[in-house]
């Protein structure tokens, strides 16, 4: 059985903030497509069976959007919480509250001039043209997902960087980033 899903954009792993390896764009795709068993119940007969789910490509977008998964939700305890209190009945009882927390992952991702979704795309797929070039990333600057600062940077004929305050001209030589977010590629070959 198979049913098809539009996606606007792919959010894809970006690796742990904790090592010292760099993360590629095509590791976080193989991560997004790679199949995954699944348990499932037979909606007629009540059977239980497992299943792989695999996901392909169906149709090459005209541009590819990618969102990089920078925030990772932890549980942390509340401050103040964690005392023991006394309860009515004289016992004591550790009242810990956790809450939940996006905290922010610094992974750092080596980002290319070019970008092939190809190992990605079905077999049906008339004349994949699954190659991408990079047109712009957006940048947060910051700890937390509830603060911090957005930048991002564009290419066209100009290369233009820009903030809440300015634009300027050149991106970054920097080709190991620590802050996008989100990629943007232009597919190679698309008529515009």
């Amino acid at each position: 059985r198979s049913k098809d899903e539009l996606y606007r954009h792919l959010s894809i792993e970006v690796g742990n903030d904790n090592e010292n390896d760099v993360w590629t764009v095509e590791q976080g795709l193989k991560q997004f497509f790679h199949s995954e068993k699944r348990d499932v119940k037979c909606e007629k007969c009540d059977d239980g069976k497992t299943a792989t789910q695999t996901m392909e490509i169906i149709s090459c977008p005209k541009a590819l959007l990618l969102h990089f998964k920078r925030f990772i939700v932890t549980q942390e305890l509340k401050p103040g919480n964690g005392k023991y209190d006394k309860e009515s009945d004289g016992k004591s009882e550790n009242k810990a509250a956790f809450e939940m927390v996006l905290k922010k992952n610094k992974a750092k991702i080596l980002l290319e001039e070019s970008l092939s979704i190809t190992p990605f795309i079905g077999d049906k797929v008339k004349s994949p043209e699954g190659l991408y070039r990079l047109c712009g990333v957006v940048h947060h600057i910051g700890n937390t997902a509830s603060s911090g600062h957005y930048t991002s940077c564009a290419k066209r004929k100009l290369a233009v960087a820009s903030d809440d305050s300015k634009a300027a001209g050149g991106i970054s030589d920097e080709k190991v980033a620590e802050e996008e977010w989100v990629f943007f590629d232009d597919r190679v070959g698309r008529k515009k």
